[in-house]
């Protein structure tokens, strides 16, 4: 393999210019249209070419885990993106996410999201990745942890803000349990396979640094 990495780093925004910008919806998020013009791999530049883009705030997303009796915690809720999409079941399981408010950092962010949605009280925050999930159409980007926490052996719990008509309900899985769904495909949310093939990565050693936690 090449050790001859692409010097990307090196094209920033004055590649790309925006002749025009339109706000074709705003509500939760918002729709842009912009008209632009950016530099092609051979110096020219491009005939002006309009892309439109979701833009949303930069999200916290949290899967809690607990090291010590080697349990994940999920949350369930109805989310519209499947429902629209026309799945069969639009109740999926996911990491505890939320938005960054504004003067909050991504790990306050973490925490307020877990005893939201949760009633979780985490200890630690371990950084997986900071990443866009879906850059040729959004600006969405996410700060993505595994949360050190304890969990019980069994959850029924439903939580949620009723201010922003929140319905969720947790369920608590050994680690096993919890990667069979991610080794046969039956989990569906992308960063919850991302945190799960991280944490099969590591787990391990988070065991390790915190037996004695």
């Amino acid at each position: 393999m090449s050790k001859n990495l692409p010097k990307s780093d090196e094209r920033n925004r004055t590649h790309a210019l925006s002749h025009a910008k339109r706000v074709v919806y705003k509500g939760f998020f918002s729709v842009e249209e912009h008209d632009l013009t950016y530099q092609k791999f051979n110096n020219e530049q491009t005939n002006v070419v309009t892309r439109g883009t979701l833009v949303s705030s930069e999200a916290v997303i949290v899967l809690p885990y607990d090291p010590v009796n080697d349990r994940i915690l999920l949350i369930e809720q109805f989310r519209a993106g499947p429902y629209v999409k026309g799945d069969q079941t639009p109740w999926v399981l996911e990491p505890i996410a939320g938005l960054i408010d504004e003067g909050e950092t991504p790990e306050s962010a973490g925490m307020r999201e877990a005893q939201e949605e949760a009633n979780l009280e985490i200890e630690r925050l371990e950084l997986v990745a900071r990443s866009y999930p879906s850059p040729g159409i959004s600006t969405e980007f996410f700060h993505q942890y595994i949360g050190i926490v304890e969990l019980l052996d069994r959850s029924n719990l439903i939580a949620g803000l009723s201010s922003e008509n929140e319905d969720i309900r947790s369920h608590i899985f050994e680690y096993e349990q919890f990667f069979e769904m991610i080794e046969s495909r039956k989990a569906k949310v992308g960063p919850l396979i991302l945190l799960g093939l991280w944490l099969s990565k590591n787990r391990n050693r988070l065991r390790k640094k915190y037996s004695n936690w």
